[in-house]
């Protein structure tokens, strides 16, 4: 997953940045996992409500806490028309990307959630007139490449409309055009509030928007290790974003950028695990070794696409 490429006032710490964003890759790779599981006594838009609200809440808290919550009324009516839009967008990715795993595994979200990097490589050539350059094109082809080897088996059953597995990877696409809607807005929005300050608002907005969708009763029909999954969702959100802001601060978030192309590969590593540990285990692909080797590619060619920004300020030195 691509992210803006930012300059560094903070002398760069270039280990701790590495870890901080392995972390980061990891929360992220393990979380369709625990929420596949959860989907079974929970629907998505719960999930995904409860996940904003405790966000929001303790953004609030922090924010409160420093007296910086953000001032919408002294905004312009465009950047809050792009707030609410950006905000639309992340809501939309979550609750998708949630709902297309009552339809596919984990591994297989993952692996198709990749292509937000490259809408996002093609949102920033037709809207912010970016340069589409040699590596970006060659990453490009490996996303792609590497789909087609990720579903090289089931190319049969995804050219079939009528099946779940189908719409559980359109699903995921929409999910990923909906996110790269909320990283284009995200740099126009950076010039006038901070991410934390935007995150914030989203949440809020979120919260609100899935308030009539959801049913909040369902947290006290969990089990033990329903809540504790559940708890994880929520917590993997702050934790997560708290490591990737942090690693941000820490080295160049192109190269951020690279690491977090890794989630896919804790995804398959967690799953691969839980079958030796369980291997009746329902809620995974059993991916073949050339799947495998497709999810190596995506993650390739996604990190690739990242680390331009480094390849092209080398090639002008």
């Amino acid at each position: 997953m691509l992210v803006p490429t930012t300059m560094h006032e903070k002398p760069q710490k270039p280990l701790v940045g590495a870890l901080l964003s392995l972390a980061t890759a990891a929360l992220w790779g393990v979380l369709p996992v625990a929420i596949k599981e959860l989907l079974s006594v929970m629907d998505a838009s719960t999930v995904v409500w409860y996940r904003f609200l405790v966000a929001a809440l303790v953004i609030l808290i922090w924010l409160a806490a420093r007296k910086n919550l953000p001032d919408l009324f002294r905004a312009s009516v465009r950047v809050r028309w792009m707030m609410l839009i950006a905000a639309l967008g992340l809501c939309g990715n979550y609750y998708l990307f949630s709902l297309s795993l009552n339809f596919v595994n984990a591994e297989t979200s993952e692996a198709v959630i990749q292509l937000t990097t490259l809408f996002l490589i093609l949102g920033g050539v037709f809207i912010y007139k970016e340069p589409f350059a040699g590596m970006q094109k060659v990453g490009a082809g490996l996303i792609l490449a590497g789909l087609l080897l990720f579903f090289h088996d089931r190319l049969e059953t995804l050219s079939s409309l009528d099946n779940a597995e189908t719409l559980g990877v359109f699903i995921v696409v929409v999910a990923a055009i909906t996110w790269t809607i909320y990283a284009l807005l995200q740099k126009q929005l950076l010039g006038s509030f901070s991410s934390v300050q935007i995150l914030f608002v989203i949440y809020v907005v979120s919260v609100l928007l899935l308030l009539p969708f959801v049913l909040p009763g369902a947290l006290f029909e969990l089990t033990g290790f329903h809540y504790a999954l559940l708890a994880f969702c929520c917590l993997n959100t702050l934790i997560a974003y708290g490591c990737f802001a942090e690693a941000l601060n820490l080295w160049d978030a192109s190269k951020v950028s690279a690491v977090l192309a890794l989630a896919p590969l804790f995804t398959i590593a967690t799953l691969k695990v839980i079958v030796i540990i369980n291997p009746g285990y329902a809620f995974t692909d059993r991916l073949s070794n050339l799947s495998v080797l497709g999810a190596v590619l995506l993650m390739v060619g996604s990190a690739l696409t990242a680390l331009m920004p480094v390849f092209q300020q080398r090639r002008r030195q």
